[in-house]
Protein backbone atom coordinates (compact mmCIF):
# COMPACT_ATOMS: atom_id res chain seq x y z
CA UNK A 1 0.00 0.00 0.00
CA UNK A 2 2.92 2.36 0.93
CA UNK A 3 4.51 1.42 -2.85
CA UNK A 4 1.23 2.05 -4.40
CA UNK A 5 0.55 5.70 -2.69
CA UNK A 6 4.24 6.76 -3.39
CA UNK A 7 4.43 5.80 -6.79
CA UNK A 8 1.41 7.56 -7.78
CA UNK A 9 2.77 10.59 -6.09
CA UNK A 10 6.05 10.25 -7.36
CA UNK A 11 4.05 9.98 -10.83
CA UNK A 12 2.07 13.33 -10.72
CA UNK A 13 4.72 14.98 -9.37
CA UNK A 14 6.92 14.06 -12.66
CA UNK A 15 3.41 15.19 -14.46
CA UNK A 16 3.30 18.54 -12.90
CA UNK A 17 7.35 19.03 -13.82
CA UNK A 18 6.86 18.11 -17.03
CA UNK A 19 3.77 20.58 -17.52
CA UNK A 20 5.11 23.37 -16.20
CA UNK A 21 3.17 26.61 -15.98
CA UNK A 22 0.48 24.81 -18.14
CA UNK A 23 -0.08 22.39 -15.10
CA UNK A 24 -3.48 22.42 -13.21
CA UNK A 25 -2.10 21.34 -9.65
CA UNK A 26 -1.57 24.21 -6.87
CA UNK A 27 0.81 24.80 -4.89
CA UNK A 28 -0.95 23.40 -1.86
CA UNK A 29 -1.50 19.94 -3.78
CA UNK A 30 2.60 20.01 -4.51
CA UNK A 31 2.81 20.35 -1.15
CA UNK A 32 0.64 17.38 -0.75
CA UNK A 33 2.25 14.63 -2.61
CA UNK A 34 5.80 15.93 -1.70
CA UNK A 35 5.08 15.11 1.85
CA UNK A 36 3.18 11.81 1.12
CA UNK A 37 6.10 10.89 -0.83
CA UNK A 38 8.26 11.62 2.35
CA UNK A 39 5.81 10.58 4.57
CA UNK A 40 5.95 7.12 2.79
CA UNK A 41 9.92 7.16 2.60
CA UNK A 42 9.94 7.32 6.43
CA UNK A 43 7.50 4.56 7.22
CA UNK A 44 9.33 2.54 4.62
CA UNK A 45 12.81 3.12 6.36
CA UNK A 46 11.35 2.66 10.02
CA UNK A 47 10.22 -0.88 8.68
CA UNK A 48 13.95 -1.63 7.79
CA UNK A 49 15.35 -0.63 10.94
CA UNK A 50 12.87 -2.42 13.51
CA UNK A 51 14.16 -3.17 16.65
CA UNK A 52 13.70 -6.67 16.36
CA UNK A 53 14.96 -7.38 12.54
CA UNK A 54 18.21 -8.49 14.39
CA UNK A 55 17.05 -10.34 17.34
CA UNK A 56 18.86 -13.73 17.07
CA UNK A 57 18.28 -16.53 19.70
CA UNK A 58 21.70 -17.32 20.38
Amino acid sequence: MINNSLKLAQYKLAQHRVQGTKSKMNIHEVAKLMDAIKTAEQAKSVQQNSIFHSFSMN
